[in-house]
């Protein structure tokens, strides 16, 4: 069963909700003291999303599709040109809302395919919008 299988994530969160608070608590402190650093790559799930996105970046504006988006970063395929370290401004529209959220990033990594881009310090607001952009996609 692949782990991107909604399943998945249903029987961990049923387990969860089966747990006394103790054993929540527990959970809890042992995630957050790292008890998988180091077993797993990355701080932050990565799911894969084909999402629209404009982008600015040195006075310049781009329109394209993630391939992937996490509550770290994305990654953005395109043909441009772009350097490590180099700033941008994402903007995700809100599906009913008719606004844009918009988040500021850094490139960190560069391949053929596109680039890879890592979030300035996303505030609660902005984390509970990229998930509910993230879940909403689902649909």
């Amino acid at each position: 069963m692949s782990l991107q299988d909604p399943s998945v994530t249903h029987e961990l969160f049923q387990k969860i909700v089966k747990m006394s608070d103790d054993e929540r608590r527990t959970l809890l402190n042992l995630l957050q003291n790292g008890l998988l650093k180091g077993k797993c790559r990355r701080n932050h799930y990565r799911k894969s999303l084909r999402l629209p996105v404009r982008y600015v970046s040195r006075g310049r504006t781009y329109s394209g599709y993630t391939r992937n988006i996490s509550l770290g970063g994305l990654f953005l395929p395109t043909r441009f040109h772009f350097s490590l370290g180099q700033g941008l401004i994402l903007a995700f529209l809100h599906q009913g809302h008719h606004s844009y959220l918009k988040v500021a990033g850094e490139v960190v990594r560069i391949s053929p395919e596109g680039i890879g881009v890592r979030f300035n310090s996303l505030n609660q607001r902005e984390k509970t919008a990229l998930m509910s952009l993230s879940s909403a996609a689902d649909l």
